[in-house]
């Protein structure tokens, strides 16, 4: 499914629950990581030179070894963070991106260049955007909306809570208890996976299905959610992928289904 981590560090709190959340993830999913700081190449400024790149990924390696991976690699790259993040994710065929998802929720970073937020957009990698680090994997939520991408997402979420020894959850939003358990019964038998007795069930009513998600996202260390919707004139007319991506206060996966 996967075959590396990247995680991004900037000596920030939200890059330090991003490292720690790679470091649970690499150990539960038998994964190497690599450790990426992006520096400003033209710029004097102290805190966004090599050195300070040097000293940032330094402590995030210290940080990962400490917490029990056997082996820690380093980058420290000039240019401009979204942009390297996905160069780096790119030249690494089955990379799973984690970055702190801090700033999605605030209008003002992303009108200031926020890194997640071009990463949301842009990468062809999937992507884990933190919050939290959990004290246990104990559940995960699959978002559907019986979409073939949903169901792709629902899969590749699946593989991943097995992984992390958490139970999978289907989860959808809809008009009404039976119209949600129709959609999960067939997602269900769509989805193929090897023990779909595993799956829970949380069917979202009375809300839109955005807000449904955001508000039920209290139930999970991590819920996967298909990028349908992540560019394109769709992200400007009502994306529930978008809206939950910079709603969500949780961990989420953005599974890029577009490339599966």
């Amino acid at each position: 499914m996967y075959q590396l981590i990247v995680v991004v560090a900037n000596g920030s709190e939200s890059a330090r629950t991003a490292v720690a959340v790679a470091g649970e993830l690499a150990l539960k999913l038998d994964l190497e990581v690599t450790v990426v700081s992006v520096w400003k190449e033209a710029t004097l400024k102290a805190g966004t030179d090599a050195a300070w790149a040097e000293a940032v990924t330094a402590a995030a390696a210290e940080a990962l070894l400490d917490a029990g991976l056997p082996d820690v690699r380093c980058l420290e790259l000039p240019g401009t963070a979204g942009a390297v993040l996905l160069e780096v994710a790119a030249d690494e065929p089955g990379t799973l991106l984690v970055i702190g998802g801090g700033s999605l929720g605030s209008s003002k970073a992303r009108l200031l260049g926020s890194t997640a937020n071009h990463v949301s957009h842009h990468s062809e990698s999937d992507v884990v955007f933190t919050h939290k680090i959990p004290k246990r994997w104990t559940t995960v939520g699959l978002t559907t909306d019986r979409s073939a991408s949903s169901i792709t997402a629902v899969r590749r979420g699946y593989d991943v809570a097995v992984g992390l020894g958490a139970r999978p959850f289907l989860v959808t939003a809809a008009k009404t208890d039976d119209d949600g358990a129709a959609t999960l019964s067939e997602v269900e038998a769509a989805a193929a996976v090897e023990d779909p007795e595993l799956f829970g069930r949380d069917v979202l009513t009375g809300v839109p299905a955005a807000e449904a998600i955001c508000n039920a996202a209290w139930k999970y260390d991590l819920v996967v959610i298909g990028n349908r919707g992540m560019s394109g004139p769709a992200r400007l007319l009502g994306s529930v992928a978008n809206k939950v991506t910079h709603d969500i206060d949780t961990n989420l996966l953005l599974v890029n289904t577009t490339h599966a």
